[in-house]
Order: structure tokens, then C-alpha cells, then sequence
């Protein structure tokens, strides 16, 4: 799967290396101009689909994730890291129109919206998310900070994300607030199409 086809959507400047970068706006690294609402890619064509505080900007979530869920291949993967409800800084930027939680994508696994008795939004797409964690403090965000702040901040992102990860749900239910919130939720999501199923 390395070799196949791995796209970067909303890449911006700061493209994947071995992705092809897809943006909205023309750019240096981007190697194709497309919306992700209407993605100009065969069905079932793309092994790896990588996207980045993306989705909080679109103007139909359902769309997006549907047409992610077209383009992958059955055996493919889809990765989304998006800001976390619990982020102060999510409301700053009059852009954001939604925040994610851990179960987000939940609403997208058809068995398990049905046995939860959540509404089937889109009833031709079916996600399962097979990781999600929460990110305290990214280190693309403490990287370049003075020493001292860089230090405490790699100290309480490496605890929090520790303690988080032991059940993301109750800590988004019972303590993210608590220590100011976290900065982004990651997803690793796997389409399941007729294909697979196996005769």
C-alpha cells in the first residue's frame, strides 16, 4: 500500500512527503486544485487519505466524508486530525464552523449507529474507526518555543495524552476541561465496501 496512491487534503504549505498535495487554493505544494466536497478521483482509487484541520472549515461535513469514503479503497485508510471541542483556540477563528469528539465517526459505522439508535446520516457510507486519541499539545505547535515553555509543554502533553488514551471517552465526558482543554482529536478510520466481503 505504500506504493498506491496517498492524498494530503487541505495541505496547504505543509504537504505530506510521499503525498499528493489537494488543496482548494493554488500553492507550491499543491499538486491538484480541488474541493474536498466533489474530489476528482475514481472510486475506490486511493490507498491513503490524510487530512488536517480540514473538515472544521467545510460547509458540509456529510459530503466530505462521503466523498473520502468513495475514493478509498476498500483496503485503505483515512486519517483526520481536527481540533477537539474541548480547544479554547477553536473559537477564535471565525472560520471553524464545528469541533470533533472521540465519537464522531461513530454516526458512520452503520452497525453501531444502528445499535445505538443514532440517526444514519449517510446510509451508503460506512466507517469504522479503528484509532482515536486525543492531542494535548501537538509538537508542531511546542517545537519552536523557548526552552523552558517547549519543556513543560512536551512534560504535559506526553502525561495528558497518557492518561487520555486510557479511555478517551471519559475524559472528554469528566476531565479535558479541567486542564484547558485538548488541542486536536486524530482518527484512523477504514472504509468497509461490498468488496470487503469475501465470497
Amino acid at each position: 500500500m505504500s506504493d498506491g496512491i496517498k492524498l494530503d487534503i487541505g495541505c496547504s504549505f505543509h504537504k505530506l512527503d510521499g503525498y499528493f498535495g489537494v488543496d482548494i487554493k493554488r500553492g507550491d505544494q499543491i499538486d491538484v486544485v480541488a474541493d474536498i466536497h466533489d474530489l476528482p478521483f475514481l472510486t475506490s482509487s486511493v490507498d491513503v487519505i490524510h487530512t488536517r484541520h480540514t473538515l472544521e472549515h467545510v460547509d458540509d461535513p456529510h459530503r466530505c466524508i462521503s466523498e473520502m469514503y468513495r475514493v478509498c479503497k476498500p483496503d485503505g485508510r483515512i486519517v483526520v486530525i481536527a481540533p477537539h471541542f474541548s480547544n479554547n483556540a477553536y473559537w477564535s477563528d471565525m472560520t471553524h464552523k464545528r469541533p470533533l469528539s472521540v465519537g464522531s465517526f461513530d454516526y458512520f459505522n452503520l452497525e453501531k449507529a444502528r445499535n445505538a439508535g443514532f440517526p444514519i446520516y449517510l446510509p451508503d457510507v460506512n466507517i469504522i474507526t479503528t484509532s482515536v486519541r486525543l492531542i494535548y499539545w501537538p509538537k508542531r505547535i511546542y517545537q519552536h518555543k523557548g526552552f523552558f515553555k517547549r519543556t513543560i509543554l512536551s512534560i504535559l502533553n506526553s502525561v495528558f495524552n497518557e492518561l487520555a488514551a486510557l479511555n478517551p471517552f471519559l475524559c472528554e465526558r469528566f476531565w479535558s476541561h479541567w486542564v484547558g482543554g485538548f488541542y486536536e482529536v486524530y482518527f484512523e478510520l477504514k472504509p468497509i465496501k461490498d468488496s470487503d466481503i469475501k465470497d
